[in-house]
């Protein structure tokens, strides 16, 4: 293991994060692929998961444009399925970061088993202090961390710090469509943030969303609301009775119930016009101010 585990005061943001994802990393193996992201699903009842999951990160790949000259830095990389696909897919160079160690632990053990050590590293560590030099990333992906990350904002400011001139940010990332103002609406919206461990400085809409990636430096963004072609993909896929004894046997039913209840909670906001799925591109100026 090239990576140092980190440790997180017990009432850090980190910690909590952590010991949530940790649950049953053990037992994954191949489970959906290993992937946990959300899914980009096409208009085909027969797309099955891992297919969608591998989309959603292909979706991110190009709108990275990265190449076999990229040096990529991928923020939440889970257990490191996508950190290999993107490398298998594209060529670039990866290094990858993750708060939860057992996920650090899974993608070393992939990364060893693909022989992989010259082409993606990993490290254990929080998105809101990179353990990393300015300057040194041509590009930056996220999937799925930002809404977890304490605060996104403070993410935005060191993504800009480690990337290179020029360099550029794509995002798979949730948003408010707007603030909640009927009871149902706030309970629903604190029911799914509180339950996924998202501070509530993150209970972003795209307009807020766009400010604080331009308060980092960031220039020409683009955000696109997919939560159409994400959100109830995943929902139905979770719900399915074959997908749940599995998650089950792997997490523990304490784990797995509240999985089930923000699953749920994600999909009705989405439904109700609260939520959606987002993809975010942003490009750090070759000149900057900052």
């Amino acid at each position: 293991m090239n990576s140092q585990k980190q440790t997180w005061n017990k009432n850090q943001h980190e910690s909590k994060v952590e010991k949530f994802y940790s649950k049953g990393v053990e037992n994954y193996g191949e489970f959906h692929g290993g992937y946990l992201n959300f899914g980009l699903w096409e208009p085909n009842n027969n797309i099955n998961y891992v297919k969608a999951a591998e989309n959603l990160i292909a979706h991110i790949g190009k709108l990275l444009n990265i190449n076999d000259q990229s040096y990529l830095l991928d923020v939440a990389c889970g257990m490191g399925t996508q950190t290999i696909f993107m490398h298998n897919q594209f060529g670039c160079k990866i290094q990858a970061i993750d708060v939860t160690y057992k996920h650090v632990q899974k993608t070393q053990e992939r990364i060893d088993k693909h022989n992989l050590n010259d082409k993606i590293k990993v490290s254990h560590g929080t998105a809101t202090k990179l353990p990393f030099e300015d300057n040194t990333f041509t590009h930056i992906s996220s999937i799925e961390g930002p809404e977890h990350f304490n605060t996104r904002e403070q993410f935005f400011k060191e993504a800009f710090r480690v990337l290179k001139p020029s360099g550029v940010m794509a995002l798979a990332d949730y948003n408010l469509k707007h603030d909640p103002q009927k009871l149902w609406e706030k309970a629903l919206v604190e029911l799914a943030r509180s339950l996924w461990h998202v501070p509530k400085e993150n209970r972003d809409t795209i307009e807020r969303y766009k400010i604080k990636l331009e308060k980092s430096g960031f220039t020409n963004i683009t955000i696109e609301e997919v939560g159409e072609k994400v959100i109830p993909g995943y929902f139905f896929e979770q719900t399915k009775p074959e997908i749940k004894k599995e998650l089950h046997k792997i997490r523990g039913w304490i784990a797995t119930y509240p999985g089930h209840l923000i699953d749920w909670a994600v999909y009705k906001a989405h439904q109700k016009g609260l939520i959606d799925y987002i993809f975010v591109k942003a490009e750090k100026p070759k000149q900057s101010s900052h």
